[in-house]
């Protein structure tokens, strides 16, 4: 059935792509505050229930996959760009797309590798 039933992610990939930890992740599962389906005693997710849990637009089409790549913390664009956490806080001042994982701020690889092309004609790292 396709996308729709492809609960194929387990707790442990969830965490990777959040930059969070398997358990943290098992809790927001637990509360409902990300949607899953336990399956042999270990929760599964789908990729729409992990993109609605992150609070920004819904990938479609041929961009849904770029955003499966795990998400970076300020701190790991920082050291991505050798910058400074505060530069990246002043880029997501200045417009720096940004989703919302739990009260967390973290970057989709796509969406920093495009804005700083646009903004300063960097090439993606």
């Amino acid at each position: 059935m396709g996308q729709l039933h492809d609960y194929s992610l387990t707790t442990e990939e969830v965490a990777k792509h959040y930059g969070l930890t398997p358990r943290t992740v098992r809790d927001h599962l637990k509360r409902g505050t990300l949607r899953g389906v336990k399956i042999n005693r270990d929760w599964r997710c789908r990729w729409p229930d992990i993109w609605a849990a992150e609070n920004g637009p819904t990938p479609r089409g041929d961009r849904a996959r770029a955003y499966q790549a795990p998400l970076l913390t300020k701190k790991a664009l920082a050291a991505r760009w050798g910058v400074s956490e505060r530069t990246v806080e002043r880029w997501i001042e200045q417009g720096l797309p940004t989703r919302n994982v739990f009260g967390s701020v973290r970057i989709a690889p796509i969406d920093a590798g495009e804005w700083l092309r646009r903004h300063f004609g960097l090439d993606d790292r």
